[in-house]
């Protein structure tokens, strides 16, 4: 009967030597792992996502006026502050349009329209034109997105491009753009306009306190 025990325990402890044996090998690669992860940084996306709160969809969004006079010049920036709340991740790249403003009596009066000629499907200009080009600088990072204004790379309500990167904006900092106005062509039939009304939007999410 002893002998028999005795092969009992032979046997159990063979067993337990092999599972100790893949305990460390499973063991040696979770370490492997771990090892990787702490050498290797965090892309931007888990930067951001490691922020703490509630995430609440959310568009910064600026108005200015304009005037024909101003067809060829670089414009007064647009101003948007992100709040103290909590930093604005920019998803998408910002979307301009504008409406003729006055007169009231315009012909195209109120109505949206795209910040560039460009794509032209049918090859027709139509009436009331605008086309911008922009820069942006960051306050919260002191430094310009690009050293000279970009053409239209702007989103539109129908196509929303998105970022190579989310872009993190600080709390509490200003965001400027600034337009260029290369071109201004108010020609509409009827009640002509003389001035419009540029929007310039900043679409992403906020991140605040829970």
């Amino acid at each position: 009967m002893s002998a028999q025990i005795e092969a009992v325990i032979r046997q159990l402890a063979t067993r337990q030597k092999a599972m100790e044996q893949q305990h460390q090998k499973i063991l040696g690669k979770y370490e492997e792992f771990i090892k990787a992860c702490e050498d290797s940084p965090r892309s931007i996306t888990q930067e951001i996502d490691s922020i703490p709160g509630r995430r609440i969809f959310y568009t910064l969004g600026a108005t200015i006026s304009f005037t024909s006079a101003q067809n060829g010049l670089r414009g007064q920036p647009l101003t948007f502050l992100v709040s103290q709340d909590g930093p604005f991740i920019g998803t998408h790249y910002p979307f301009a349009i504008w409406k003729p403003n006055a007169p009231t009596n315009a012909t195209n009066f109120g109505a949206w329209r795209p910040v560039s000629t460009w794509p032209l499907p049918t090859q027709v200009l139509g009436t009331d034109l605008v086309d911008l080009s922009y820069e942006v600088v960051d306050s919260g990072s002191q430094r310009n997105f690009q050293n000279q204004a970009v053409g239209p790379m702007l989103s539109r309500p129908d196509n929303m491009i998105p970022l190579p990167v989310p872009t993190l904006f600080a709390p509490n900092s200003t965001i400027q753009l600034t337009p260029t106005y290369e071109r201004i062509l108010f020609n509409s039939g009827g009640t002509p306009t003389t001035g419009g009304e540029l929007y310039v939007g900043f679409p992403g999410y906020r991140i605040v306190n829970l």
